[in-house]
């Protein structure tokens, strides 16, 4: 069986290493997937450690993802956390398969060329529902400018009997 933190930053490097005509996660049920914001957004990421239910990254943002005013792009901020979720959850060995609940606390504006802590984590698992907290922080100042949540189930899929839940 392949290592799962293997896996998963297999799959960081495919997502922004992929181009418009570069089939990403062929292991994956959606084989022709291809996402050009993805790559966009992901490129330059570095993994600096990756464990059971953790992974922990640096991303310098680049001019290509800032507004006028200099600061990094809401939606490029989301597309990283949102993979970054992914790839921690394939850490503990778990399909994908669809968010079910994410959001993004923005506490402090990200300047072009900040370097960013990346520290995403697996909080529990409950059924087929895993959640991950992601914490972005300004790698020079210590200071937390994004805290993230997201919920994503990896259960059964349709036509399977899904059990109920106990909640």
């Amino acid at each position: 069986m392949e290592n799962p933190g293997k896996r998963a930053t297999q799959w960081l490097q495919s997502l922004q290493n992929s181009t418009p005509s570069t089939p990403i996660l062929s292991w994956l049920d959606h084989s022709n997937i291809t996402n050009f914001f993805e790559c966009f957004a992901l490129r330059g990421i570095q993994i600096q450690q990756i464990t059971h239910g953790r992974l922990l990254c640096t991303f310098t943002v680049p001019p290509r993802l800032v507004e006028e005013n200099g600061h990094w792009r809401a939606p490029a901020l989301m597309t990283l956390v949102d993979d970054v979720c992914g790839a921690v959850i394939m850490t503990c060995d778990l399909p994908l398969k669809v968010s079910v609940d994410y959001n993004v606390s923005y506490i402090s504006p990200v300047k072009v060329q900040d370097e960013i802590e990346i520290d995403a984590r697996v909080v529990g698992h409950k059924g087929g529902l895993s959640t991950v907290v992601v914490e972005l922080r300004n790698k020079d100042t210590g200071e937390l400018v994004a805290l993230a949540r997201q919920s994503m189930y990896n259960g059964p899929t349709f036509g399977h009997k899904v059990p109920l839940s106990k909640i």
